[in-house]
C-alpha cells in the first residue's frame, strides 16, 4: 500500500449547498461525524496527501488536511474537481463526494482497477464524484470542457474513455435529504 500512497492523491468535494437538506451536506451529522469528516477519514486511510474542496460560506469542522477553495468560475462539481486536480501533484486521484457517506468497499476496488484510466463506481448510474481519474488528462479535461460551457460531470467520462465498476448495495447511498438523512442514521454500524 506504500508504494500505491506516494502517486495518489485523495479529493473530497464537500461544497455543495445542500438545497434538497436545508443546509450544506458537509456539516450534516451521521453517527457523531460530518460527511466531510467522514469522506476524508475514508481518503486518508487510501491516499496521501488529501484535499477538502469547499466554500467560504460552507463552515466545516477543523479537518487534518488541507482545505482549498472552488477556483473562480461556474460553480459546481466540474470546477471544484478541477481546482482540486490543481491543488495536487500526483499521478492519479481518489475523488469522493462527502455526501456518499458508505463508499470504503468501493474505494478499495476503485484503487484496485488498472492505472492510467478513469475509473468510476456504478450501480444503476455511473457515479463520477466515486471515482479514480488519471490527474494531468482529467485537469486538461476539465479545463476544457468548462471553457465550452459543459458542467455535467457524465461528459467528463465519456471524454476520458472512463471505465465502471460495480458498487455493492447501497454503497453510493447519498445523502440529499432530509428522507436520506434519516436512512443514513439508521444504518448499522459497519454498513
Amino acid at each position: 500500500m506504500a508504494a500505491a500512497r506516494a502517486s495518489l492523491a485523495g479529493i473530497v468535494l464537500a461544497g455543495g449547498s445542500g438545497t434538497r437538506l436545508g443546509r450544506p451536506k458537509a456539516t450534516v451529522v451521521v453517527r457523531g461525524r460530518t460527511l466531510a469528516e467522514r469522506a476524508v477519514e475514508l481518503l486518508t486511510a487510501r491516499c496521501d496527501p488529501v484535499v477538502v474542496v469547499s466554500r467560504p460560506e460552507v463552515p466545516l469542522p477543523s479537518l487534518d488536511v488541507a482545505v482549498i477553495f472552488d477556483r473562480r468560475g461556474v460553480r459546481g462539481p466540474m470546477n471544484a474537481l478541477a481546482t482540486g486536480l490543481a491543488a495536487v501533484d500526483t499521478d492519479d486521484v481518489l475523488v469522493l463526494a462527502c455526501d456518499l457517506p458508505f463508499t470504503g468497499p468501493v474505494l478499495d476496488r476503485l484503487l484496485a482497477a488498472p492505472r492510467g484510466r478513469a475509473v468510476c463506481a456504478r450501480d444503476d448510474r455511473l457515479q463520477p464524484l466515486c471515482a479514480r481519474y488519471p490527474r494531468e488528462e482529467t485537469l486538461a479535461a476539465c479545463r476544457k470542457l468548462a471553457a465550452q460551457g459543459v458542467r455535467r460531470l457524465t461528459s467528463l467520462l465519456i471524454t476520458l474513455d472512463a471505465r465502471s465498476i460495480e458498487a455493492g448495495e447501497d454503497e453510493l447511498f447519498n445523502v440529499n435529504t432530509s428522507e436520506d438523512l434519516d436512512a443514513a442514521r439508521l444504518r448499522p454500524p459497519g454498513a
